[in-house]
């Protein structure tokens, strides 16, 4: 069990960290180009949060039905699957779309990539940012929560 309980807290920090990194590398641009170069950069590293999040949540699944954990009302499992829900729908409903329109329009404005972003674009770009920044703060609530363990 001891194994499972290192794959559970590794997949949590190699799911988890890359994306607090996320909202500081969708930084303040100046460029079209720099846009463009960053959400890339955050879709690439998008691969760590998708696998070990996943991994996270098996894992910790499987913890908690051979372990001794009691009854699955406890509001630290509750919670914790809640807020994972949350993120969920944060980033597929609402982050992975902003993020693919904003790609879209990005492509199909023929503006010259060392032109300064239109108004339009920094706005969905803002927006991509603070949902980022939002999944970022909502996992930090599954940490405390995981880590505290309130009954």
């Amino acid at each position: 069990m001891v194994w499972l309980v290192v794959l559970h807290i590794l997949s949590a920090i190699l799911g988890l960290g890359p994306a607090y990194a996320f909202p500081w590398m969708l930084r303040k641009v100046s460029t079209v180009e720099e846009m463009k170069r960053n959400l890339l950069q955050v879709a690439y590293l998008e691969f760590f949060p998708k696998a070990f999040g996943t991994v996270a949540i098996i894992s910790g699944l499987a913890l908690f039905f051979i372990g001794s954990y009691g009854s699955f009302a406890h509001l630290w499992i509750i919670g914790s699957l809640a807020v994972y829900a949350a993120i969920e729908i944060l980033v597929i409903g609402f982050l992975n779309p902003a993020a693919s329109k904003l790609l879209k329009r990005i492509n199909e404005s023929g503006v010259v990539s060392s032109e300064e972003p239109a108004a339009n674009l920094i706005g969905l770009y803002s927006r991509v940012r603070n949902l980022h920044l939002w999944a970022g703060i909502l996992g930090l609530i599954i940490f405390v929560l995981m880590i505290a363990k309130p009954d």
